[in-house]
């Protein structure tokens, strides 16, 4: 089993592009959760270039389910309950074509907000998923969270203590060092990464217009680094507004988040060999 968190304490770094990236190159059958309580899903109308209705699936229907106490993990996937959409039996579409997974790969997603209105009526599902996570899990599928911003004291840290991993996006400005290294001195974060930095919580880099800050210093006055993402736009634009890639071997945000998807499942396996 395998949950991955990705979220951000400083600025606004592309958390959900690289989330869907990572998802569609994630190396299992894996579930991307949209899971953003400050603004509504950007993957309907973006990744899904605005193919999709909501009654397909989304956090809203999940929240609903939940509600009711009788949701189980299989429901999560299950077709009959239009929580998920498996983007690996969409059909063809011409006109507006959502892009492709690689072939064989597996992925479900259940999109974020529709109507942000009741985002803040749901603080119940944030402590009842991560059972039903971890069933998933059990069943063989991964599951990658997009929490977007996190506050203070954000309602969704359950769903932090349940990842595996947790990378918190920011780019590689002095601007984001400063913000991240103030934010991550609140109780609430500071608690948790000082005991598991470099195990659990990572910090995931990306590449800005401006002057860089090396990877290195991140490390040193924050917690480890996993890896930098590129500056490239249009690239990144295939998972955040679903643009076609016409030359996938060309595009290097695609290449890095590849290097991602291959670097976590390492970590897995590292901690399994350290374990025994």
């Amino acid at each position: 089993m395998t949950v991955i968190a990705l979220t951000s304490v400083a600025g606004a770094p592309g958390v959900t592009t690289a989330a869907t990236a990572l998802a569609v190159h994630w190396p299992r059958p894996v579930l991307l959760i949209e899971a953003d309580i400050r603004a509504v899903s950007t993957m309907m109308p973006g990744f899904f270039r605005a193919n999709l209705l909501p009654s397909d699936g989304g956090i809203e229907k999940l929240a609903f389910a939940a509600s009711r106490n009788v949701l189980e993990a299989e429901d999560l996937l299950n077709p009959a309950f239009a929580i998920s959409i498996a983007m690996h039996e969409l059909p063809p579409i011409p006109e507006r074509p959502i892009p492709a997974i690689p072939q064989g790969h597996k992925m479900w997603v259940i999109p974020g907000f529709v109507n942000l209105a009741v985002a803040d009526g749901v603080h119940g599902l944030w402590a009842k998923l991560p059972r039903l996570l971890v069933e998933l899990g059990d069943a063989g599928i991964d599951v990658i969270v997009d929490l977007g911003h996190l506050s203070v004291d954000d309602s969704r840290l359950a769903i932090i203590d349940t990842a595996d991993r947790v990378l918190i996006g920011m780019s590689s400005t002095m601007i984001d060092l400063n913000r991240a290294h103030q934010r991550l001195q609140l109780p609430d974060l500071a608690t948790r990464t000082r005991a598991l930095a470099g195990e659990r919580y990572w910090i995931l880099l990306n590449t800005p217009v401006a002057q860089s800050v090396p990877a290195k210093d991140f490390s040193t006055h924050l917690i480890p680094v996993i890896g930098t993402l590129p500056f490239d736009p249009s690239g990144a634009a295939v998972f955040s507004h679903g643009q076609p890639d016409s030359k996938p071997a060309r595009n290097s945000y695609r290449s890095g988040i590849r290097r991602l998807a291959q670097d976590l499942p390492a970590l897995s396996a590292r901690d399994q060999r350290s374990a025994s």
